[in-house]
């Protein structure tokens, strides 16, 4: 009987997604029905680094945001650049230069589509050494044609943020994920994994980006577990979360409107393959959600992987390779990556902006074309 009330309280206690068999998760590896390379680093040898795309998807485009740089950090005067793709034509505009600041590195842009038709790129802004800046931000007010200078976010109630990880507009109000650091005014050190990054928060504009107020820090939610890059999505009158441990956990949490967490569970416990999802994204398609990102399964390899939810037990029930990275100089240089979709011929395209070592020196932004019905 005694073992019989430790085996029920350790079920009872155990995170939701602990309770379901690896072995029961079916692996799918989808076919590329196209590759596209729509920028190439043979054509910038002396730049070669093009990596960290971010896209915005505007109904009949996309714009796509991309650093444009020598290395995955500390190149100074490396600039954001831009891209546009035209999903009828499948055709690819490059636009130049979105921002670039003397002395610093502009990378990890986060597009943000406001309530009145605005768009900003947030940019994790940086000098040498990982040191942050602070965000940095440039407007459109025209829809995407044309963006202004680029701006400082500035502080938000007292605390400078360094790096925008996901936003989300509804109802007239926009939610958006970022971190402080240490360097930056009211960024403490959290935590002791890093000397430099802080706590993840929530802010919230209700007059499209113009100002910020704090919400909510994740992290304390999480009570005070390290993590860095998260992504969400809304899901009901609350939201769904993913977040990237720097203890090795992959956390997934349901929160209500204003931020608390009512469910939350660590994938990588229950899922083994489910290694690292760096760069998390979620989306929501059809009415089933979808965490995607560049998944470590080796020292020195990744694979872009796609990982069906279910978000009544907070577990993985379908695991989709999109591509693999066998081998790479630096395990990031690879698979951060997000959506689009587009009707041709009868048949739904998924489509996926993401980065990777090509032919040339370098990392290539590339488009990955998938069928949806075969990848959901």
């Amino acid at each position: 009987m005694k073992h019989t009330f430790i085996l029920l309280t350790a079920l009872l206690l155990a995170p939701p997604a602990a309770l379901f068999a690896t072995e029961q998760v079916p692996r799918f590896v989808a076919k590329q029905q196209s590759v596209e390379i729509l920028a190439a680093s043979s054509e910038t040898p002396d730049r070669p680094y093009l990596a960290f795309p971010a896209i915005v998807d505007l109904g009949t485009e996309v714009l796509v945001s991309f650093k444009h740089g020598r290395a995955h950090a500390g190149d100074a005067d490396a600039p954001l650049e831009w891209l546009r793709f035209d999903k009828a034509s499948s055709r690819t505009q490059p636009q130049g230069t979105l921002a670039a600041v003397k002395g610093e590195i502009m990378q990890m842009g986060e597009w943000v589509l406001f309530p009145n038709g605005d768009i900003a790129n947030y940019i994790d802004a940086q000098k040498p050494k990982v040191l942050r800046t602070g965000l940095a931000v440039v407007r459109s007010t025209d829809g995407g044609r044309t963006f202004g200078p680029v701006q400082r976010l500035g502080p938000v109630d007292g605390v400078e943020y360094g790096y925008a990880f996901d936003a989300i507009s509804r109802n007239g109000s926009t939610w958006m994920l970022v971190m402080t650091f240490a360097n930056l005014p009211g960024g403490k050190l959290v935590y002791k994994y890093s000397s430099q990054p802080g706590s993840v928060d929530v802010i919230r504009s209700d007059d499209n980006g113009r100002t910020w107020r704090f919400v909510r820090k994740l992290t304390h939610e999480l009570g005070g577990a390290p993590v860095n890059e998260s992504a969400f999505v809304s899901y009901g009158e609350g939201f769904l979360i993913a977040s990237r441990g720097y203890d090795g956990r992959q956390w997934l949490l349901r929160t209500d409107a204003a931020f608390k967490v009512v469910a939350k569970t660590d994938l990588r416990a229950a899922h083994p393959f489910l290694q690292s999802m760096d760069r998390p994204r979620l989306f929501e398609r059809e009415g089933s959600f979808y965490l995607l990102g560049r998944n470590r399964v080796g020292q020195q390899a990744a694979e872009l992987a796609l990982f069906k939810l279910n978000l009544e037990t907070l577990a993985v029930t379908r695991h989709v390779v999109l591509d693999t990275a066998p081998e790479q100089k630096f395990a990031g240089d690879s698979f951060y990556a997000q959506p689009f979709w587009h009707e041709r011929d009868g048949q739904t395209r998924f489509h996926l902006i993401t980065y990777k070592s090509g032919t040339g020196p370098g990392l290539d932004i590339v488009r990955l074309e998938f069928d949806w019905a075969e990848v959901r």
